[in-house]
C-alpha cells in the first residue's frame, strides 16, 4: 500500500531490543501511524593517521562496553570518505544496535590513542533519521509498505520505503487551546492543596468553551478535559506559558487523584524534561508554548504577558480585557456575582492564546520545514540552535562532518558591530531611507566568509589568493566555495524567488502564506553571521563575524561618500541603512534622486540597495535607533522610543504617542505642550485612572540575585510576603505611592495589594489608604517621556509643568 500525508511528529520505541521509529502522519482529518524498522544509529571516529585506519577499524570492532550489566558492542564499522572543514578525509562509521548504546561506545572509542576525535555522537536518533532520509517535518511524506494494525489509529503501515517532498502549503492542523485557573486566595496556587477550578478551551472548530469545577474538586474537571482531548483529537495543543505552569500543575493534580494524564495519541502521558525551565512533549501531537516563541521573537514587546502580546499582535486590545489580579482568583470564584467576571476572564485568556497562536504558529511551521526539526521542538529553540540544525541538515547533504559542541566560549560575543552615523537630531521633511537588503549574508557570499575558508595568520603563506577584510585583516580563501557561502546563496535565491511570487500572488491568503515563508527565510539567513560569533555554536569562528561587520562598515561609509558627492545630506546611518535628504529646501525630486543613487550603489557595491520608505516628516533624537516618522501613507513609524517599551506606565507611553503624532502631522510643538500641561493637571486632580499609572516590569532572575534593588524588585518582595507568586520571568505590576520609605523602591507596591482607587488615593484590603505619588509620575514618567521629544524644539521641563517659556518651530 502507498500513503501520502504530512509528517506531523515522530519518536522511537523499543521492540525486542531493537529501535522502531514511529511516524505520525496527518491525512486530512485522520492520523496514520507508520513503523520503520531498518534505521540504525551511528557516529563517526576520525583516525589520527589515515594510514592506520584498517588497524583502528579492527580495534573498534573488538571493543566491549558495559551499560546496566549489558555488554555493548559495535554492530559494524565501515570506512567512509567525508569532508572535515572542507577537506576530504577518511573516517570510520560506527553503527550500534540501539541509540542508547552510542554514549557507551563513544566513551570507549574516545579512550583509544589512535582516535583523533569522534563526531556526531550527540545527534538524537530521531533527528538523525529525519535528516538522513530527507524527510521534511510539516510537509509531505510518501510511504510504501504493508498494512498493519494499531490500537491508536484507524490506519497503520509497516514502512518499506519513504520519501519526503517539500510542499509550499502547510497542512490544515486541528488546534486546541487551553488555559487553567486555580483556586487560591492572597497567594500563589499550590498544587498540593489548590484545585483547578476552570479549564478554558478554544476547540478546533474555533469555539470557546469553559470546563468548570462546580463542586470544588478538580478530579471530575481533569477527566472532562481528557474527554475533550479524546473527542477532538487535536494535532496541536497551544498554551501560553503552559510548559512551565499549566502542564506541570495538571500533572501534579492528576497524580493526586490517581488519574493517568493520557494526552498522547498512544495514550501516553506528557514527557516532562528540564529543571527550572521545562520542556513538555506529547507523542503524536505538537505541544506549542507560545510564550517561548514570544520571548524569542517579539523583542519589541518588553513585557511578554499574554495581554501585552495579544494587544501587540492585534488579537485583543489590552484595554478591553477583563482584568482580575492573579492572587484573587479564589475570591472571585467563591463569590457568585464575581464568578461571572472570572469566567469571562478565563474565556478571554483562551481566546487570546488561540489568536496569538494563529499569528505565531505559521512561522514555526515554516522554520520546521527549513531546519528539518519538528515544530514543537523548533518553537522552543533559540535562534542559534535553529541555524545550527539547518547547518546540520545541509552538512549531511554535502557529506560534511558536523563539529562537536564544546560548551560556551566566554567573551565570544565581544566584537565591533555595524557602522553608526549619529543622527542629526530634530525634525526633517522629505527624507528617504535606503535599505541594504540582506547586507551581512550578501557580504558573506561576496567575500566567501565561512568557518572552513578562514585562513589563520600562521597559514597565510600557504594561500596566495584570498579576500582580506578591512580593519580586522582576517583572510578568507578564494580557491573554493565555503560551506556557509553555498548555503547562503541558496537561501537568498530562494527568498528572491518568493518575493517575486508575492508580487504575482492573486489572493490575500496566498500573499499571507508567501510572506510567512519569506520572513522565515529572511530571519534564518540574517542569523548566520551572528551564529559564527555565538559562543555555543558548533561552527564557531568569531573571525567570520568580525570580518562581516568590518566589510559592512566599509560599505556604509562608501555609500555615504557617494551620496555626499551628489549633494545629498546623510542625516543618519546605522548598520544596513542610511537616511538622506537633498541640500535644497523642499525638493520634490528626492525620489528620483534616491533611485539614481540606489542604482549607482548597486553597480559599485556587492549589495542590493533599495528605497525602503519616503517620509513626509521624520524626527530623530540624539541616540541611534530612536526616531519617529510619518510616511507617504500617513502611517507613523516609531523606532526605539519609550512608547514601544513595556516598563513605562501607560500614561507616559500614551502621552509620548500623542506628542509624536502632533509634531509629525501638525508640526506644532506648542499644541503638544498644551496637551502635556492638561494631562499633568488631570493627574494632580486625581482624574487619571489607576490602570494608566501601573508600571510593569519582568523579573529576569530570582529576587535574591539582584544586587541593585530597583523599584520592581522592592515591589516583588512585598508581593512575595503577601503570598503572590514571583520569580524569574514573572511580570511585576506596581505603583509608586507616598508611603513606605524615602526611596522610590521602598514606596513601590504591587497593584494586587489594593482593592480600590479614588481621587488619587489607593485603598488596601485592610482599609489603609495610601496616596499615589503624583510628583513621581509627573517627574519620572510624563515629563521624561515627552520632554525627550519636546526638548529639541526648545521646550524645557519647566515649560511642560507650566512655566511661561515657549518657542516656535521656526526658531530652530
Amino acid at each position: 500500500m502507498e500513503i501520502e500525508g504530512h509528517l506531523l511528529n515522530a519518536e522511537y520505541i523499543t521492540e525486542y531490543g531493537e529501535p522502531v521509529i514511529r511516524l505520525w502522519i496527518k491525512q486530512k482529518n485522520k492520523i496514520t501511524v507508520g513503523y520503520y524498522r531498518d534505521f540504525e544509529p551511528y557516529f563517526y571516529a576520525i583516525p589520527k593517521d589515515e594510514a592506520d585506519i584498517q588497524k583502528l577499524k579492527k580495534q573498534i570492532l573488538e571493543i566491549e562496553g558495559e551499560r546496566y550489566d549489558e555488554v555493548i558492542k559495535p554492530k559494524k564499522v565501515e570506512t567512509e570518505k567525508r569532508f572535515d572543514k572542507g577537506e576530504k578525509t577518511k573516517v570510520l562509521k560506527i553503527t550500534t544496535n540501539h541509540p542508547q548504546h552510542v554514549p557507551t561506545l563513544r566513551e570507549e572509542i574516545s579512550n583509544l590513542k589512535e582516535v583523533s576525535e569522534y563526531r556526531e555522537a550527540d545527534i538524537p536518533f530521531i533527528n538523525r533519521f529525519v535528516i538522513d532520509k530527507g524527510l521534511i517535518p510539516s510537509s509531505k511524506i510518501i510511504l510504501k509498505g504493508k498494512k498493519t494494525e494499531s490500537e491508536y489509529t484507524e490506519k497503520a503501515i509497516e514502512i518499506n520505503s519513504l520519501k519526503g517532498v517539500f510542499e509550499e502549503e502547510t497542512p490544515e492542523l486541528k488546534k486546541l487551546t487551553f488555559d487553567c485557573e486555580m483556586h487560591n486566595k492572597e497567594r500563589s496556587p499550590d498544587p498540593e492543596k489548590d484545585p483547578i477550578i476552570i479549564i478554558s478551551l478554544v476547540t478546533p472548530d474555533g469555539n470557546s468553551k469553559l470546563l468548570t469545577s462546580d463542586n470544588g474538586g478538580d478530579k471530575e474537571l481533569i477527566q472532562k478535559f481528557l474527554k475533550e482531548i479524546k473527542k477532538w483529537d487535536p494535532d496541536v495543543i497551544l498554551t501560553y506559558n503552559g510548559d512551565d505552569f499549566d502542564w506541570p500543575y495538571l500533572k501534579d493534580r492528576a497524580e493526586k487523584h490517581n488519574i493517568k494524564l493520557e494526552i498522547g495519541r498512544d495514550k501516553s502521558t506528557p514527557d516532562f524534561r528540564g529543571g527550572a525551565r521545562k520542556t513538555v512533549s506529547i507523542k503524536g501531537r505538537l505541544n506549542i508554548d507560545l510564550y517561548r516563541i514570544a520571548s524569542r521573537d517579539l523583542g519589541e514587546v518588553k513585557v511578554k504577558s499574554l495581554e501585552e502580546v495579544a494587544d501587540y499582535l492585534n488579537v485583543m486590545n489590552s484595554t478591553n480585557r477583563t482584568d482580575i489580579p492573579g492572587h484573587r482568583v479564589g475570591e472571585y470564584w467563591d463569590d457568585k456575582e464575581k464568578r461571572k467576571k472570572l469566567l469571562k476572564y478565563a474565556r478571554e485568556d483562551a481566546v487570546s492564546t488561540a489568536g496569538v497562536g494563529e499569528e505565531l504558529l505559521p512561522n514555526q511551521l515554516e522554520f520546521s520545514k527549513l531546519t528539518k526539526q519538528f515544530a514543537d521542538d523548533i518553537s522552543k529553540m533559540g535562534r542559534g540552535r535553529q541555524v545550527e540544525w539547518y547547518l546540520i541538515s545541509k552538512a549531511h547533504e554535502q557529506k560534511e562532518l558536523v563539529p562537536n559542541r564544546t560548551g560556551y566560549r566566554s567573551g565570544s560575543n565581544t566584537y565591533l558591530g555595524g557602522f553608526v552615523l549619529e543622527p542629526e537630531k530634530g525634525l526633517h521633511e522629505n527624507v528617504i531611507s535606503l535599505d541594504f537588503s540582506s547586507m551581512y549574508p550578501s557580504l558573506m557570499i561576496s567575500y566567501n566568509i565561512s568557518p572552513d575558508t578562514y585562513i589563520p595568520p600562521d597559514q597565510t603563506e600557504k594561500h596566495q589568493d584570498y579576500h582580506k577584510a578591512p580593519e580586522v585583516e582576517h583572510r578568507f580563501r578564494k580557491d573554493r566555495e565555503g560551506f556557509f557561502t553555498e548555503i547562503l546563496e541558496e537561501l537568498l535565491n530562494h527568498r528572491a524567488k518568493i518575493k517575486k511570487e508575492i508580487k504575482n500572488a492573486k489572493t490575500k491568503e496566498e500573499t499571507k502564506s508567501l510572506k510567512v515563508r519569506e520572513k522565515a527565510i529572511k530571519t534564518l539567513t540574517n542569523s548566520f553571521y551572528g551564529y559564527t560569533g555565538w559562543g555555543a555554536a558548533r561552527w564557531y569562528k568569531k573571525e567570520c563575524a568580525e570580518a562581516t561587520t568590518a566589510w559592512g562598515r566599509e560599505m556604509i561609509n562608501q555609500a555615504i561618500q557617494t551620496a555626499q558627492k551628489k549633494n545629498l545630506k546623510v542625516i543618519y546611518g546605522d548598520t544596513d541603512s542610511i537616511f538622506i535628504k537633498t541640500t535644497k529646501q523642499n525638493s520634490k525630486n528626492i525620489n528620483k534622486i534616491a533611485q539614481k543613487l540606489a542604482k549607482q550603489l548597486n553597480q559599485t557595491l556587492p549589495l542590493e540597495i533599495e528605497i525602503e520608505k519616503h517620509y513626509q516628516t521624520i524626527f530623530f533624537t540624539e541616540k541611534k535607533k530612536r526616531y519617529a516618522g510619518l510616511d507617504q501613507n500617513n502611517e507613523i513609524y516609531i523606532r526605539g522610543l519609550e512608547v514601544r517599551r513595556g516598563d513605562w506606565c501607560d500614561l507616559a507611553r500614551e502621552m509620548q504617542q500623542k506628542v509624536i503624532e502632533i509634531i509629525l502631522k501638525d508640526k506644532n510643538p506648542e499644541k503638544a505642550v498644551k496637551v502635556v500641561k492638561k494631562t499633568i493637571k488631570n493627574l494632580k486632580n486625581g482624574e487619571i485612572p489607576i490602570d494608566k499609572l501601573v508600571i510593569r516590569k519582568t523579573l529576569s532572575k530570582s529576587i535574591s540575585k539582584y544586587e541593585s534593588r530597583q523599584a520592581h524588585v522592592h515591589a516583588a518582595e512585598k508581593a512575595e510576603k503577601e503570598g503572590i507568586e514571583v520569580g524569574p520571568g514573572k511580570k511585576i505590576s506596581f505603583v509608586v505611592t507616598t508611603k513606605g520609605g524615602k526611596s522610590i523602591g521602598e514606596r513601590s507596591f504591587p497593584i494586587e495589594m489594593f482593592k480600590s482607587y479614588k481621587n488619587g488615593t489607593l485603598t488596601m484590603e485592610n482599609g489603609r489608604k495610601i496616596p499615589i505619588d503624583i510628583d513621581y509620575y509627573i517627574e519620572n514618567q510624563v515629563i521624561p517621556a515627552t520632554s525627550r521629544v519636546l526638548n529639541y524644539f526648545g521646550y524645557t521641563e519647566n515649560d511642560l509643568k507650566g512655566e511661561p517659556s515657549q518657542k516656535k518651530l521656526g526658531e530652530f
